[in-house]
């Protein structure tokens, strides 16, 4: 991460930040903003998971504070979702699955220590999503892997095929 800068967590959770920060370990911590492929991907991918909304009983939620731990931890997810019913607040907890969709500037270090904060908080499903190498990889308690194909799934939100999201990212912008 960029930067870091110490504050009480009362504070981090009663301000607002431009963008949004992480809090860990007392810090607060400069998330990468996506740039064109990452903002597309998050969007599409969004779009695609919220017209399930309904019929699979969950909520999508964009760049959403979730408590990860009492320590106290909190990250920010690109897109997280919980299981109807859940309890409304201003942080979630316990989301069924969270969405990190790499930056250029995201380092493997960085993001490993997310994954790892994710399963220590017992969410069920990581999905770590490249839009720039187009390649999957998800976690979950019984380890890491990148699946054969472009195709994750969880029981909640079912499967999402990513061949046609990746396509949509490489259509002409005039």
């Amino acid at each position: 991460m960029a930067t870091s800068i110490a504050v009480p967590v009362e504070e981090y959770l009663r301000t607002s930040y431009d963008p949004d920060m992480e809090y860990v370990d007392g810090q607060l911590l400069e998330r990468h903003v996506g740039e064109h492929f990452h903002s597309l991907l998050q969007i599409l991918l969004g779009a695609e998971l919220n017209s399930r909304r309904r019929s699979r009983r969950f909520r999508v939620f964009a760049e959403q504070r979730i408590q990860i731990s009492a320590e106290p931890r909190y990250r920010i997810p690109d897109l997280c979702v919980m299981a109807l019913p859940y309890e409304v607040a201003p942080v979630l907890r316990g989301p069924h699955l969270v969405i990190e969709i790499l930056s250029p500037d995201d380092t493997g270090a960085d993001t490993l220590t997310k994954i790892t904060d994710y399963l220590r908080a017992d969410i069920p499903h990581v999905w770590i999503i490249d839009p720039y190498e187009r390649t999957l990889t998800e976690a979950g308690q019984s380890g890491v892997r990148r699946p054969a194909g472009l195709v994750l799934a969880t029981p909640l939100v079912g499967e999402v095929d990513f061949a046609p999201l990746f396509a949509e990212l490489d259509e002409p912008t005039e």
